[in-house]
């Protein structure tokens, strides 16, 4: 399926009620879509503060389920302007005490993928695996009115397995909502996500936070980049849009002239299994 038409990552200062932040990231997503945008991918958790450095069982309180607000916005604006929306909530499952990091497509207003990040941090400050259960399915590609889109979450970006699992499920675009602090992680971030785009040929679209919150400072960093890593449009601190042209056609163009999806020998990788 190739598409051309726009891309944005919506950056979201911290620090907002859930309605708060929820009304701010659909206000961002209109403007995105009144400047063209196809597909909007928002922030990691946007409608919640991100987890503390120490477990806090009160942070359950913000989960939702599937059909929560959070997700309710993104399917009505998703199907009202005609786009595809990659929303990112904390999950409430339907198996009691059981939760998830969990990232939503919306496609004119279907929810056509759940992807549950299956990779957890319990470091840096980001003791997530007290919150979340890991998701046990690998990244996969999915037809939207923006092309075939792929998700994967924040620090799963460390993992170059993951994005080669979109592009070998014949994603064109790889989403990727994060919640990332440190700024002395910022150009690492950058290189990984950059990496992604080379290694697989195709476009990574990053949204994240922005601002102090609790002992955290969000560098927000927003951006596109192109298949061949290079940053079409970025959006630095603050609330914002990172906005640029996603070509489909490119992507096949580019995959023809850096094969290394041809010339890949899975038959030597065994050991990458184990």
């Amino acid at each position: 399926m190739t598409v051309t038409t726009r891309a944005a990552a919506v950056q979201l200062s911290v620090g907002h009620e859930p309605a708060d932040a929820i009304a701010l990231a659909l206000s961002l997503t209109e403007r995105a879509a009144d400047e063209g945008a196809g597909l909007v991918v928002l922030p990691e958790i946007f409608a919640a503060p991100f987890v503390q450095p120490e477990p806090d069982p009160d942070y359950f309180a913000y989960a939702e389920k599937l059909d929560g607000p959070s997700n309710a916005m993104a399917a009505e604006v998703s199907k009202r302007r005609g786009i595809t929306v990659v929303s990112s909530i904390f999950e409430e499952r339907e198996i009691a005490g059981v939760y998830a990091n969990t990232a939503c497509t919306f496609s004119n207003g279907e929810l056509v993928q759940v992807y549950r990040k299956s990779h957890l941090p319990f470091s840096n400050g980001f003791p997530e695996k007290f919150y979340f259960r890991p998701g046990d399915e690998a990244p996969s590609a999915v037809d939207t009115t923006a092309g075939r889109v792929g998700t994967i979450i924040c620090y799963e970006r460390h993992f170059p397995e993951l994005g080669r699992a979109v592009a070998l499920d014949g994603g064109t675009v790889l989403a990727v909502p994060v919640a990332c602090a440190s700024a002395p992680m910022k150009d690492v971030f950058q290189l990984e996500l950059r990496a992604q785009a080379v290694a697989n040929g195709l476009y990574v679209v990053c949204a994240n936070r922005s601002g102090l919150e609790v002992a955290k400072d969000y560098f927000g960093t927003s951006a596109v980049y192109g298949p061949s890593g290079e940053i079409l449009a970025q959006v630095n601190d603050g609330d914002g849009i990172a906005i640029a042209d996603i070509d489909g056609d490119l992507v096949a163009r580019t995959r023809r002239t850096r094969p290394f999806l041809r010339d890949r020998r899975p038959e030597l990788y065994a050991s990458l299994a184990r």
